[in-house]
């Protein structure tokens, strides 16, 4: 995950020719050198699921003209979330999947923001849902979330249900590898199969992250799993846990 810190909008122009605008001016959200919404006033952002094309047709303006660009924005406990439109993309007819793929800046992990800052800086620049309007992120999308942050793709492409090889996993930075790999398969598997709220919460103090070392090149880590005594729980970089809501 990365953080939303300061994000801004700035004017553009913008040539919508194909659907009869013509040249006309747009006003855009960036985050440093990265741009989030390239057109703020072409966001369909009444959609009731709260599944927005952040990057519209740039030809013609209207929204689900180009496929990609597709983003969900959802609650978690005291956190604001913009993550792929995982709902969207499964649902999709088969051969449309691709229509609703992420812009590429959330290939770098999913944006998050406190709901303080959400709602005193945010809905200032971008007519987005007040925070309370937004779904609570469910167990299925957080397991998918999960899926898009693993390294290497470990879990499968964002198309499939999401699975762990355990041949994959060849050690744990602490305890047994082998008895942890069914411990993570578990959790993982209640959040694919339930639809309860998900929240997100901070690492506990004395909690240790479970890190897999993976059989792909160069041996990657992979950050997995949080114990804390003898419970353990489904790790969120950087440094969160997540957590079925009651």
């Amino acid at each position: 995950m990365w953080p939303l810190l300061h994000p801004v909008v700035k004017p553009a122009a913008a040539n919508f020719a194909e659907s009869g605008q013509g040249k006309v001016s747009v006003t855009q959200l960036w985050q440093d050198n990265v741009r989030l919404i390239n057109a703020l006033s072409q966001v369909n952002w009444a959609d009731a699921e709260a599944n927005f094309q952040f990057e519209v047709c740039e030809t013609c303006g209207y929204p689900g003209c180009a496929p990609g660009g597709w983003v969900a924005l959802r609650r978690a406990g005291a956190m604001a979330l913009i993550l792929p439109a995982f709902q969207k993309i499964a649902q999709a007819s088969r051969g449309l999947e691709n229509d609703y793929l992420p812009p590429r800046y959330l290939h770098n992990g999913i944006g998050w923001r406190d709901r303080s800052i959400y709602e005193e800086t945010l809905i200032d620049l971008v007519p987005c849902p007040e925070f309370q309007q937004l779904p609570q992120l469910t167990a299925w999308e957080a397991a998918k979330l999960l899926q898009w942050e693993a390294p290497q793709q470990i879990l499968g492409d964002i198309y499939i249900r999401p699975t762990l090889p355990s041949d994959l996993v060849i050690a744990s930075s602490e305890g047994s590898f082998l008895e942890q790999v069914p411990i993570f398969t578990e959790l993982f598997n209640q959040f694919l199969g339930a639809i309860d709220s998900v929240i997100v919460q901070p690492l506990q103090t004395g909690a240790q992250v479970i890190c897999f070392y993976l059989d792909l090149a160069g041996i990657p880590q992979w950050n997995a799993l949080v114990r804390d005594g003898d419970a353990y729980s489904l790790y969120l970089e950087p440094g969160y846990v997540l957590v079925i809501s009651d």
